[in-house]
């Protein structure tokens, strides 16, 4: 409880309390849309599925990232082989050697599957804690950013732009030719300019406004090879770490300690105790 008194020669005002008891308000955060465009400061990233049917006939469900700088407005779009974590973790490190650093904030537009409980709002109750270490390691800050009905702005679900722009009435002959086609329509993309990007950024194509912004990203420290999936284990009673239904032998001692399975693309680590 805080008193303030007038009279009986006090001068004292009220300023102090009213400092105090603005330091006790929660205190609002900068809304998103209004830093958008500061170089080097955010990266937008996107999952998608798409159901194909190859020109042979087959049919395919590919699964997509997108990513793209607000900045420059420089897209990086990556056919993936699922929507897990350690695929999704090792495609953003694939995409930031493509962009050229590491920016300050990643947007995602949904918490799939970085997050294992999110409230009614899509904000996040509990996060993946190997997608947790991860972004540790690339020392980024980590946002979801979802947008449902009359909120969402032209280009805010990246998924569904490349749905539109690049998927829609085109025909593939197959993998290889959707890889080429994909990486030809990237490339066509970040060379032009269009109004979204002229308007606000001086009619320059997010190529050469990526040559700037580059200049202000952070270095890239780890590559897809050398990054490493953080997961908490326990040693079982037969000596052995279970991970996604295999076995890794652990000497007998170690039954009962806890301790983590650094996951690499060739190889496991384990450290318990």
């Amino acid at each position: 409880v805080v008193s303030v008194e007038g009279g009986g020669g006090n001068e004292g005002g009220k300023s102090a309390l009213y400092a105090f008891k603005t330091n006790l308000r929660r205190r609002r955060r900068r809304p998103l849309g209004q830093h958008d465009k500061i170089t080097e400061e955010i990266v937008r990233h996107s999952l998608a599925q798409v159901d194909l049917r190859f020109a042979e006939g087959q049919t395919q469900t590919v699964n997509i990232l997108v990513s793209r700088l607000e900045c420059s407005r420089f897209s990086v779009v990556s056919l993936m082989s699922d929507q897990g974590v350690e695929t999704l973790v090792r495609s953003l490190v694939h995409h930031y050697q493509i962009i050229g650093g590491v920016p300050l904030l990643a947007t995602f537009d949904r918490g799939k599957p970085i997050a294992t409980r999110t409230d009614s709002e899509v904000q996040i109750l509990e996060w993946d804690l190997s997608f947790a270490y991860a972004a540790i390691q690339l020392g980024i800050g980590v946002q979801v950013r979802a947008r449902r009905g009359a909120d969402r702005g032209v280009g805010t679900n990246l998924g569904n732009w490349v749905k539109n722009g690049f998927f829609k009435d085109r025909v593939f002959a197959g993998e290889v030719d959707l890889e080429r086609q994909l990486d030809e329509w990237v490339a066509k993309t970040n060379g032009l300019v269009s109004p979204e990007t002229g308007n606000q950024l001086g009619n320059q194509a997010p190529a050469v406004l990526l040559t700037e912004e580059r200049q202000r990203l952070r270095p890239l420290k780890l590559t897809p090879e050398t990054l490493a999936l953080r997961v908490p284990v326990v040693v079982g009673p037969r000596a052995a770490v279970l991970y996604e239904d295999q076995a890794y032998a652990m000497p007998s001692d170690a039954v009962g300690l806890v301790g983590a399975l650094y996951l690499y693309p060739d190889k496991v680590v384990v450290v318990a105790g």
